[in-house]
């Protein structure tokens, strides 16, 4: 589990600047200060450009160690993913919402399959995650909430694809804050003794 905590907390910080990005893109489309595809293709291709110079610099990361690229596969897709769905965001920019509000959901989704993937594997060698599980569940709920809307005839309006923005960059900056804080390993287990001596000396 170390390598994986190691590598999480030295690319916690890309996913708090996309998650920072997402808010301000937000914000833009609210106000229509640009068309909210090309603003949410601006957000995830800075994502995935951010992501992956962080995966590539991150100690145990792609490039640090003969098994970086697989520690990177949870966040590998979220990184590629974010620079192709962000380059026909801002190459090929569409004027139907419903178009941002997919690829937003598809981010969002491959983003949480790699925290999911990280709090599954803290879970699996008892290393608490501080809530990531739920976080990650959280994201995956987002993105398909948010990519299924037009399905159902939803997602129309203009401030639809602002709310999704919104939502992502919250679970986003959530995230990272979990990330940054993964342990190595689980704490140590005390014995009845230990444990008893420990309150007795006041801690």
């Amino acid at each position: 589990m170390q390598p994986y905590a190691r590598m999480c907390r030295h690319i916690w910080w890309a996913f708090a600047a996309s998650g920072a990005i997402a808010l301000v893109a937000a914000l833009a489309a609210a106000v229509e200060i640009a068309p909210a595809p090309f603003l949410a293709g601006v957000w995830q291709l800075a994502s995935g450009v951010l992501l992956l110079v962080a995966l590539l610099r991150a100690p145990g990361g792609i490039r640090r160690s003969s098994g970086g690229l697989l520690r990177s596969l949870p966040f590998l897709g979220a990184a590629v993913g974010g620079i192709l769905l962000g380059a026909m965001g801002v190459l090929l920019p569409s004027s139907d919402p419903r178009i941002s509000l997919l690829s937003i959901g598809i981010w969002s989704v491959l983003a949480g399959a790699g925290y999911l993937a990280i709090a599954s594997l803290a879970r699996r060698f008892r290393v608490p995650d501080g809530g990531l599980y739920v976080v990650a569940w959280s994201g995956l709920a987002v993105g398909i909430g948010v990519s299924t809307l037009p399905a159902w005839g939803l997602g129309n309006a203009a401030l639809a694809p602002a709310a999704a923005l919104a939502a992502v960059g919250v679970v986003t900056i959530v995230a990272s804050t979990r990330l940054r804080v993964l342990p190595d390993e689980a704490p140590p287990v005390l014995s009845n003794r230990e444990t008893r001596r420990r309150e007795r000396s006041g801690g």
